[in-house]
Order: C-alpha cells, then structure tokens, then sequence
C-alpha cells in the first residue's frame, strides 16, 4: 500500500497533486456557476435604482462602466445628469456620455447632442479629453496583462 498522505509524499508528487487539481475542468454545471459579467453588473446596479438605492445603483454602474461596457457608461453619464447616486454634474456625464457614444452606441450619441447645448465648447472639448483618458485607463487595466513587466 502507497503513502498518499501529504507527509508521504516527496515535494515533486505534492506539486504534480497540487497542479493536477487546479487545473482539472470545473464540475460545477455551467448553469449554477454565477459569473460577474459587466452585463450582470449593469443589471444589478439598474435593480438598485429600481428600488430606489442610487447610491448602490452609481457604485455597480461605475464598475461596469470601467470596465469597458458602453451601456454602464450611457447611464452612469444619465446618473450624473440627474443627480442620481452621484452628485449631479453636466460635465461628468458629457464624459460618460462621450466614452459611449465614441464605441457606436447611439442612445449616447442622441444623448449627447441634447446636452451638447447645455455646455460651452471649452467644457464640451475638456469632456472629451476626459474621456479619452477614461478610455485609456479602462484599456490599460483590460489589457495590463500583455504589459511586459521588467525586473
């Protein structure tokens, strides 16, 4: 008979168990498994402002909005707007808004030309460069992981 306990066993074989284990496939069913999609993220966050927590409802559409979804940011850009969860800012939805409507989505864009009237060009220019660095942000944490890093 083989000593399998953890004493028994020579430093190699402990690591090839330990490997084998976590790289073994999931056996959870796939239904059951519940996944933090930006998606699943905006849908939290629009069943908080449903049921009037727009605090709750801002922090989950800001996380879904930063990572990269264009329809968190629509509405954490209406959010601001209106005060909702946030304090209200013409400005900070300008940008939310631009970063949306800069990847096609065009509830964003309609948005945006409504509110273009209600900010100067000098604070509409400044609301796109915001954005585009908001953008370069979102990008660099998706993306952080092909960074080469030097030691």
């Amino acid at each position: 008979m083989t000593d399998t306990s953890p004493i028994g066993l020579d430093l190699e074989q402990q690591l090839d168990n330990v490997l084998s284990f976590i790289t073994q496939p999931n056996s959870v069913p796939h239904s059951d498994v519940k996944v933090d999609t930006p998606e699943n993220t905006v849908n939290k966050a629009l069943y908080y402002l449903k049921n009037e927590q727009p605090p709750l409802a801002a922090k989950w559409m800001r996380l879904a909005a930063m990572s990269g979804n264009h329809r968190a940011q629509f509405y954490l850009g209406l959010f601001f707007i209106k005060g909702q969860g946030v304090p209200s800012s013409v400005f900070h939805g300008a940008v939310w808004l631009s970063l949306a409507s800069s990847q096609g989505y065009e509830p964003a864009t309609a948005a945006l030309t409504d509110l273009r009237k209600h900010l100067t060009t000098r604070r509409y220019k400044d609301a796109q460069c915001y954005a585009a660095t908001l953008y370069e942000q979102i990008h660099q944490q998706q993306f952080s992981h092909l960074i080469p890093t030097t030691v």
